[in-house]
């Protein structure tokens, strides 16, 4: 990319409303993606229990739900139990990200810096090392084991990483066009 880190690009290259419907798109094709990277790296450790007094680890979805007393959603699937609701969080959680990240991507191509794993990271560092101890979704900073803070750290990463690339093919196929900062 040769532009500069504040270019921002020319109004008549965006495409935002565009950028809207492929941040859905790409945010739930994250959220597979990232439940994907989460089976042969499970981010929770069994016997680290959160909440306190909790009997077996809870998600960090499950527990913001609780906080709310959602009522608990869930379905059967090839004869086992999910829950719905936990699912629903996170794939909100990805689909508000990946929307904030291709309108961002319109107006300030840095962003996409790394193919969006420098984005990636900074989402983990916010949610996770920030913003979810400090409203007791997870335990406080010094007590989150080093394989969950890897497994999140490398998983949001690829989620990003992800797309980014579904985001670029998307936008290029439905416009014809390149990236806005591509014609600089």
């Amino acid at each position: 990319m040769n532009v500069g880190f504040n270019y921002i690009t020319e109004p008549g290259r965006r495409r935002v409303g565009l950028s809207i419907v492929i941040g859905i798109i790409v945010g739930i094709i994250g959220a597979i993606a990232k439940w994907g990277w989460e089976v042969p790296f499970p981010p929770r450790d069994p016997n680290v229990f959160w909440p306190l007094g909790a009997m077996e680890r809870v998600t960090p979805p499950k527990v913001l739900l609780d906080m709310f007393h959602a009522p608990d959603l869930s379905y059967t699937f090839s004869g086992i139990h999910l829950p719905l609701d936990v699912f629903i969080v996170h794939v909100l959680f990805s689909v508000v990200f990946g929307i904030m990240y291709c309108v961002i991507a319109e107006y300030w191509p840095r962003v996409k810096m790394w193919q969006g794993c420098v984005f990636g990271f900074f989402t983990y560092l916010f949610a996770h090392v920030i913003v979810m101890p400090l409203m007791g979704l997870v335990p406080p900073l010094p007590q989150i084991p080093f394989d969950e803070n890897l497994s999140e750290l490398f998983g949001h990463l690829w989620w990003l990483w992800i797309m980014e690339v579904a985001r670029r093919d998307l936008r290029n196929r439905m416009t014809g066009e390149l990236d806005p900062e591509k014609y600089v």
